[in-house]
């Protein structure tokens, strides 16, 4: 879980202690102005997501995807500006166009991991926003991105912008993203055939337990033929 603590008289907070903070408090410290990233801090926090990574993909089923460092990396800019960006509501949209640009590399199963090693707390920063004013262009922007990224953004009634077929073709993504549908309820992620097959797969005789009340309905291309 994310939590913000706002400090104002911070003249500069580095993207290697945002990170820090984050994954051993699970609290951030940021400043007012707009910060950029360079150098040895890039190189730190680099490092950082990297140890991260190689804990956290202890914890998959079967063996996880590759370490995307240029994926993490945009990853862990993105939310530390966001959470500015959501302190900071007097900004207009073309600050928020220019730090909250979208990844512009291929959005493999290795970029996919390791972006949501970040990008697993936007929907708390997400709820937070949308708490206080759902309607304004962060918060749109914000949704976007949740969109285009569905690994880590279950629970939070998007339905995604992209083809969900390279995290359901990795075995890995696919049993950890089944996991968080059935924790999260989320229904709406299960519109695909390919997706109703894997929880059915997945839940069996268990599914009355697993998740009360589901029902999962059969597609016409399920049906059998007559």
């Amino acid at each position: 879980m994310l939590n913000q603590k706002k400090c104002f008289n911070l003249s500069e907070v580095k993207l290697s202690e945002f990170l820090n903070d984050l994954f051993s408090r699970g609290e951030v410290i940021l400043p007012r102005e707009m910060a950029r990233f360079e150098g040895d801090d890039l190189a730190k926090s680099t490092g950082l997501m990297m140890q991260f990574y190689e804990a956290d993909r202890l914890e998959m089923p079967f063996p996880a995807p590759g370490f995307d460092a240029a994926a993490a990396l945009w990853a862990a800019q993105y939310l530390y500006h966001a959470t500015q960006l959501m302190m900071l509501r007097n900004l207009g949209a073309s600050v928020i166009d220019e730090y909250l640009q979208p990844f512009s590399g291929p959005a493999n199963a290795d970029a996919i991991y390791s972006a949501d090693l970040i990008l697993r707390h936007l929907p708390s920063l997400l709820r937070l926003g949308s708490g206080i004013a759902p309607g304004d262009e962060l918060v749109k922007r914000l949704r976007q991105t949740a969109a285009q990224w569905p690994y880590s953004s279950v629970g939070l009634n998007i339905e995604p912008e992209v083809d969900t077929a390279i995290i359901m073709a990795h075995p890995s993504l696919k049993y950890t993203y089944l996991d968080r549908i059935i924790q999260h309820a989320d229904t709406g992620r299960l519109k695909g055939a390919t997706e109703r097959a894997a929880l059915d797969e997945i839940l069996g005789m268990h599914q009355p337990l697993l998740w009360p009340g589901l029902e999962l309905l059969v597609l016409p291309e399920q049906l059998p033929d007559l």
